[in-house]
């Protein structure tokens, strides 16, 4: 989460677009540091960037460090370029291996989501033997590898669904269809994560004997 965060805010910097600011983890804010702000729960991550489809600006505003008024290439490239730095951290830790793994991700957080009670017990009884059996860099580089590309995965508030409605909108800072079709791009992505913290719940629940 920290790298994937700090390596978007640091593209952003270097592309001239405004940041707003960078949250690390969920919840309730324990530090603020200037624009950083470090959450309760290690969870997840956030980062604001200056964008007219979020908040309004002055009429004189140029806009020219607005995300959405980016050149496409920008819009599609920033928010792959944390998931795009984890992966290449982690498959040069894994090596080949680590390839077949980061492709057969995508099926298993699909199918583990629609069988959260059996397939999803199995992946994660897998994960965790893979993490008793072997080192920190190896576990790092193999969950990094998942959480890539559950993120790369085309839904609302997530990399990959970003990319493909910045690419949706050939570059245009705004379109009056994008808010429509992110909330139904939201939606599977929500149930994915629903299930899987559900199938996690469980998995724990049974791993102590409840």
């Amino acid at each position: 989460m920290f790298i994937h965060v700090s390596v978007m805010a640091a593209c952003a910097r270097l592309s001239g677009i405004t940041v707003r600011s960078v949250s690390y983890g969920v919840g309730p804010t324990v530090l603020t540091w200037g624009k950083v702000h470090v959450k309760l729960l290690p969870l997840a991550g956030s980062l604001v960037l200056k964008d007219t489809r979020e908040e309004e600006l002055y009429d004189d505003d140029p806009c020219l460090d607005a995300y959405n008024f980016q050149p496409l290439w920008k819009q599609v490239l920033l928010p792959l370029s944390g998931v795009g730095l984890l992966l290449a951290l982690s498959l040069g830790i894994m090596g080949a291996s680590g390839w077949d793994s980061f492709v057969a991700a995508f099926g298993q957080i699909v199918h583990g989501a629609l069988a959260p009670l059996s397939t999803a017990q199995e992946l994660l009884g897998n994960g965790e033997a893979f993490a008793r059996t072997h080192g920190f860099a190896l576990v790092f580089a193999l969950f990094s590898l998942k959480l890539c590309a559950l993120n790369l995965l085309p839904f609302a508030g997530l990399n990959g669904g970003q990319a493909l409605l910045a690419i949706a909108r050939g570059g245009k800072p705004y379109v009056t269809w994008e808010e429509t079709a992110a909330k139904w791009l939201l939606l599977p992505g929500l149930a994915i994560l629903l299930a899987w913290a559900a199938a996690l719940a469980v998995y724990c629940w049974r791993a102590l004997g409840l």
